[in-house]
């Protein structure tokens, strides 16, 4: 109530003067005395118009110039934490592989706790400057912005290592499963020569496994699953060409026949706007259009226009994205030698679980594992 009251106490900002104010303000014709007076009215009028248009739009005209001027800061110092988390992934191989101790690392689970929360990570040292070179090259090769992957690079590479039939198949077109290791990743460990820590076996993950699948035993013995009748329908399409049969023929069956005539439409419509171009055009062109005119972007020349300017957008991207990291890190580095709080690579917009979460579900279970096995109730393994 106090911070409103204090509001209301303040004074209503003044508003611009009117057109007549000015026109009447001896201090503007005082002012223009050193001119010809044919047009100071014109110019006192635009002044006056300027003035109101300041008023209802100054700040905003602030933050657009600060937007554009910025506009790559953003982006760039989230890219930064690609290396922190890159490290910590190369942590934990180790520490699963019990090679190495890692103060705080009681479970699995930690690492993904610390990955949530990158920025507080305690484990890994501060981001050094060849791993920046090392970022800045890996960034001046891609040709999509949508190649960045800026999150955990280790969730996947788990995933598969503890289940391989979700693999991905190098020999089969069709097999869309994700790839084991990032992109980044791979690039990182050509140039660190980390590779090896991607073959270590995973001693902690298969204890916790084990673990983990006694709790699921546990529990199909006291909920057993009964199937259901086998059902020798097939299920009904969703999408695709065999969805477009059924429609057609209901069409025919129940509606007017504008209506198929329509669908039909509807289809040559969405053929035109099948390919990618329909989203990264309008965003290249934004990207193009916000780089000023005192920025020359080359276009190649391309048999599809609409590639070549995709493509020039892309590059003018990551030219300013790389323009950019040099002064994001200085200003983290600085941060961390003042020992001041970072801030969160995407302003923890994207975070599903309070810190430690992670740990306390994994704990309940690998604890619950333990008893059913006959071991301790306790992370002593």
């Amino acid at each position: 109530m106090a911070a409103d009251a204090s509001e209301e106490s303040k004074p209503p900002t003044p508003g611009p003067p009117t057109k007549e104010e000015v026109l009447a303000d001896p201090r503007y014709h005082e002012l223009l005395a050193g001119y010809q007076p044919l047009h100071n009215s014109i110019f006192l009028e635009s002044y006056a118009r300027l003035l109101a248009d300041l008023h209802r739009n100054g700040e905003v005209y602030e933050s657009n110039l600060e937007y554009l001027l910025h506009q790559h800061d953003k982006v760039a110092y989230k890219a930064l934490w690609i290396v922190q988390h890159q490290k910590l992934f190369d942590l934990e191989c180790q520490w699963r592989a019990e090679l190495v101790e890692v103060p705080g690392a009681r479970i699995t689970a930690d690492f993904e706790d610390w990955h949530q929360y990158i920025e507080e990570c305690p484990v890994v040292p501060p981001i050094a400057p060849d791993e920046l070179e090392l970022l800045i090259a890996y960034l001046g090769r891609l040709d999509s912005s949508r190649d960045i992957e800026t999150g955990n690079p280790a969730h996947t590479y788990w995933l598969q290592r503890r289940y391989p039939h979700m693999r991905p198949n190098p020999d089969d077109p069709d097999d869309d499963h994700d790839e084991p290791l990032t992109d980044f990743t791979e690039f990182w460990d050509l140039h660190r020569g980390t590779g090896y820590l991607r073959e270590l076996p995973d001693r902690r993950g298969e204890r916790e496994f084990r673990y983990e699948k006694a709790v699921q035993k546990e529990h199909r013995r006291l909920h057993p699953h009964m199937p259901a009748p086998e059902d020798p329908r097939p299920y009904v399409p969703t999408y695709g060409p065999e969805y477009d049969d059924i429609v057609r023929d209901w069409l025919r069956r129940f509606e007017p026949a504008a209506r198929l005539r329509q669908f039909e439409t509807k289809r040559q419509l969405e053929a035109f706007d099948a390919s990618e171009d329909r989203l990264d055009l309008p965003l290249a062109l934004e990207r193009l259009q916000n780089a000023g005119n005192s920025v020359s972007i080359p276009i190649e020349a391309h048999a599809d226009w609409r590639q070549a300017v995709i493509a020039a957008g892309h590059r003018h991207y990551f030219n300013q994205l790389i323009a950019a990291l040099p002064h994001v890190y200085e200003d983290y580095s600085q941060r961390v030698a003042l020992g001041i709080a970072l801030a969160a690579p995407d302003d923890g917009a994207h975070r599903y679980n309070e810190r430690g979460d992670c740990f306390a579900r994994h704990e309940a279970l690998i604890r619950e594992g333990r008893r059913l096995l006959g071991e301790p109730d306790d992370l002593n393994f």
